[in-house]
C-alpha cells in the first residue's frame, strides 16, 4: 500500500461543494456581431484588433438580447441561436457614451411596470429634458443640478442625448456563464459560445455580500451605487409628473439632496481589483472600462417591485460569500 501514489482528493472533498459531479444543460448560443458594432460605433476593425476585449471569455456571465427599447429598428428574428454578448463594448461613463449608460440605470431603477417601460422609452425617444424633482405627497421637490441624471446637450439646453443610443438598447436577460470562448466579429473567431444555462457552478460574486438560499439576478457593473450596501435598492422616488418621468439620478439621496456612494472594505476592494486585473475589466490607455454583468442577492421591494430587476433573477446561491469572493450558485434558465 505505501507504494500508491498519495491520496488526491476530488473538488468536492476538497471544497466540500458537488460542482464537479453536478448535470448540466448546455445551450448553444452565438456572439451578437451587430450589436457589439452597436456597442463600438460599427467600428470593425477595432471589433477585431481587440478581440480579446469584446469576445465573450469562458466563465464570463453571458446576457441575452432581448426584446429592443425601439420598436422601429429592423432586428433580426430568425436566428438558429440566441443572441450574447458579455460586456458593452465601448461604452462607459464618459461625455461620449454616459446618456447610453444612464438610460439602463434610469430604466432599471425607476420601470415598476410594463407602462412605466413605455413611458420611459418615450422619453427617451423625444429627448426633452425634464425638471430634477420629486414628489413628496402632493409637494414638488425641487433638487439640484448634481442630482440629475441626464446632462443637457451643449447649445441645446432643453434636449438630451438619448435618441441616438435607443437603438442599441434591449431588455438585456441573463442566459447562463460560458463554458467556452466566442469572439464577437466572425474574422477574428468563431463566435459560437458554449453556455451553462442550468447545473451547479462555481463564480465571481459581485459587490454585495450572499448568503445561501439567496435568489441570484444580475446587474451591470455601473448600478452598484443605485442598491444600498446590503444588495437592497435605494428608495423609490416619485417622479412622475402624469407619464412624463422627471430627470432624477437613480442614486440621490432626498435628504441631502446629493447622489449617494459607498465604497466596499478594504478586503473586498482588493479581492475586486485582483480579479479585474487578471480579467481585463481595468481601464486602458484611453481610459475605457470594460463594462460587464455581475450577479448580486435579489431583495424584492414589496412596496415598489422593479420590472427589470425580477426578470434578471436566474439562480439561487447554495452557499453563502463575501463580496467578490468566489461563490457557489444553482442555475436554473432551462426552466424559466
Amino acid at each position: 500500500m505505501s507504494d500508491l501514489l498519495p491520496y488526491q482528493p476530488s473538488l468536492a472533498s476538497a471544497t466540500n461543494t458537488r460542482l464537479d459531479t453536478a448535470a448540466r444543460h448546455m445551450q448553444q448560443c452565438r456572439v451578437s456581431t451587430d450589436d457589439m458594432m452597436r456597442f463600438v460605433k460599427n467600428d470593425a476593425e477595432e471589433l477585431q484588433r481587440n478581440k480579446s476585449r469584446y469576445c465573450v471569455h469562458k466563465d464570463e456571465l453571458v446576457v441575452g438580447i432581448g426584446r429592443p427599447w425601439d420598436v422601429t429598428v429592423v432586428k433580426k428574428m430568425n436566428n438558429a441561436y440566441p443572441r450574447v454578448v458579455s460586456n458593452l463594448g465601448m461604452l462607459d461613463d464618459d461625455e461620449d457614451t454616459r446618456a447610453a449608460i444612464q438610460m439602463i440605470r434610469f430604466m432599471n431603477h425607476y420601470a415598476r411596470t410594463v407602462r412605466e417601460r413605455r413611458h420611459i422609452i418615450e422619453f427617451f425617444r423625444k429627448e426633452t429634458i425634464s425638471q430634477t424633482r420629486c414628489r413628496e405627497g402632493a409637494v414638488w421637490q425641487v433638487l439640484p443640478d448634481e442630482c440629475r441624471c441626464f446632462e443637457p446637450v451643449q447649445g441645446a439646453p432643453g434636449k438630451m442625448l438619448t435618441k441616438e443610443f435607443l437603438s442599441m438598447m434591449h431588455d438585456y436577460y441573463p442566459v447562463g456563464y460560458a463554458t467556452t470562448i466566442g469572439y464577437a466579429h466572425p474574422n477574428t473567431g468563431d463566435t459560437m459560445t458554449s453556455v451553462l444555462i442550468g447545473g451547479l457552478i462555481t463564480v465571481q460574486n459581485g459587490d454585495f455580500e450572499v448568503f445561501a438560499g439567496d435568489p441570484v439576478q444580475f446587474y451591470w457593473c455601473f448600478e452598484k451605487d443605485d442598491f444600498q450596501k446590503d444588495g437592497r435598492r435605494r428608495p423609490y422616488l416619485n417622479i412622475w409628473d402624469g407619464t412624463t418621468p422627471q430627470n432624477v439620478d437613480p442614486s440621490v439621496d432626498v435628504s441631502n439632496s446629493r447622489k449617494r456612494t459607498w465604497q466596499a472594505r478594504e478586503d473586498s476592494e482588493i479581492r475586486r481589483r485582483t480579479y479585474e486585473l487578471s480579467y481585463g475589466q481595468f481601464k486602458n490607455k484611453k481610459n475605457k472600462g470594460k463594462l460587464v454583468a455581475k450577479i448580486k442577492p435579489y431583495f424584492p421591494d414589496e412596496d415598489n417591485p422593479r420590472l427589470h430587476d425580477w426578470f434578471r433573477v436566474f439562480g439561487i446561491a447554495i452557499a453563502s460569500a463575501r463580496p467578490n469572493e468566489m461563490v457557489d450558485i444553482k442555475i436554473s434558465r432551462q426552466s424559466m
